[in-house]
């Protein structure tokens, strides 16, 4: 079957009607900060609780996401759009992305956002090929709810582009 030009579109605009949060992820390894915004962040389990999360292949967050590599989740709270524009840009591997940013200390020894609604401090346990993305599973080792308020949702016009 031939997709049409006019059946992308539909497609990308079902697609994109999949509601999703918004999440800071990041890690630090060996005196480097590595973070990305994310929006395809999923609990997967209970017992041990445990997300997934995907992360475009190349990014610089990838090579630090290996079995029991550190990772915080951070969850951004709705009206938050200061914080989510900072993260979005993204960050060269030498610039600090919490420069100017309040931080605390997660268990792990992990910076955390204290602006977020919640965290969560993970551990990497594996991975999973998904085409152009990694799905990434990470064990919960402790966090969060700073705050009460409402997690950052959002949908995208189109399912094929962030």
């Amino acid at each position: 079957m031939t997709v049409t030009t006019s059946q992308d579109e539909q497609l990308g605009a079902a697609i994109g009607a999949i509601p999703s949060g918004l999440f800071i992820i990041t890690s630090q390894q060996n005196g480097t900060t590595a973070t990305m915004l994310a929006s395809w962040v999923q609990q997967a389990g209970f017992n041990p609780p445990s997300v997934t999360f995907a992360v475009g292949k190349g990014r610089p967050l990838e090579a630090a996401l290996t079995v029991g590599s550190p990772v915080v989740i951070n969850i951004a709270e709705k009206g938050q759009g200061k914080i989510i524009g900072h993260f979005a840009k993204g960050f060269a591997p030498d610039v600090d992305p919490f420069e100017g940013l309040e931080t605390a200390t997660a268990p792990s020894g992990q910076p955390y956002l204290t602006e977020a609604i919640a965290y969560l401090d993970a551990t990497v346990t594996s991975s999973l090929d998904a085409g152009d993305h990694v799905i990434v599973l990470a064990t919960i080792n402790a966090g969060d709810r700073l705050r009460e308020g409402e997690s950052a949702i959002h949908t995208r016009k189109n399912g094929f582009k962030y």
